[in-house]
């Protein structure tokens, strides 16, 4: 199936409540187009992974949705997409600031061990067909000064040491996750991704703190298999589903 190349329609808000939000509407409203995007120089109602507020000074940073149908794929297969936008977001903050990189699993984006980025995807599955994703994106760009509750960010400015235009980097992130997108579409494109991922892989080969449950131990990172489940252990004998664990970074 030959979809719209991923931007060929941006949209750019001033202000919004949430870029997300607005992709799900249009869907529902049945004007959602593959491969739309909606960037806002400010959010009011931003939302990070398992509900957590993103806040943004307005018109530094990059937030913005991209809308896909991932019609090839069964909604199983959702680590596939997951992973396929992770690793563009990495080509692209490579691009502009070459080295130190990594995608901290299961999507946000780190330079060492400073956050400077994350992804939140939403899906509509109807009659066991994946039949839209919405893929929202938050990049620190110019911020140089964060929320003291944020415990390591850091942003893309302070990593290149100068400043950027966050909406032409926005339009300039479409490119590099449109790549990985037709990467995925292509036969043997997901093992390819799944390696790139593996690759540059937070933590991959060193020992990390994780809590489960009430525990917390030390876990050796093997790596992420096919299905999104984090490998940890000496030979990989745990297997972490997203939300079983969470990293205790600096402990």
């Amino acid at each position: 199936m030959n979809l719209p190349t991923i931007g060929h329609s941006f949209e750019v808000f001033d202000s919004i409540d949430s870029t997300n939000m607005y992709a799900m509407q249009c869907i529902r409203e049945g004007m959602a187009v593959h491969g739309a995007v909606y960037f806002a120089h400010e959010q009011t109602q931003g939302r990070g992974q398992w509900g957590k507020k993103w806040w943004s000074e307005p018109g530094e940073n990059i937030q913005m949705t991209m809308v896909l149908q991932p019609l090839q794929l069964a909604p199983s297969q959702y680590f596939r997409l997951s992973a396929a936008i992770a690793a563009g977001v990495h080509d692209f903050l490579h691009h502009h600031a070459e080295g130190g990189w990594n995608i901290k699993w299961p999507n946000d984006l780190y330079w060492g061990d400073r956050k400077a980025g994350g992804i939140l995807i939403e899906n509509v599955v109807q009659q066991n067909q994946w039949r839209w994703a919405i893929a929202g994106v938050g990049i620190n760009v110019n911020s140089t000064q964060f929320d003291p509750l944020l415990p390591n960010p850091t942003s893309l400015s302070l990593v290149a040491g100068r400043r950027f235009n966050a909406e032409l980097l926005g339009r300039s992130l479409c490119v590099f996750v449109n790549k990985r997108w037709q990467q995925l579409m292509q036969p043997g494109g997901w093992p390819e991704i799944l390696a790139d991922y593996n690759r540059v892989l937070f933590g991959a080969g060193s020992l990390q703190k994780l809590r489960r449950q009430n525990s917390a131990a030390h876990y050796r990172i093997m790596g992420v298999d096919e299905q999104g489940q984090l490998l940890a252990g000496e030979n990989g004998e745990y297997h972490f589903q997203h939300g079983e664990v969470e990293w205790l970074l600096g402990d």
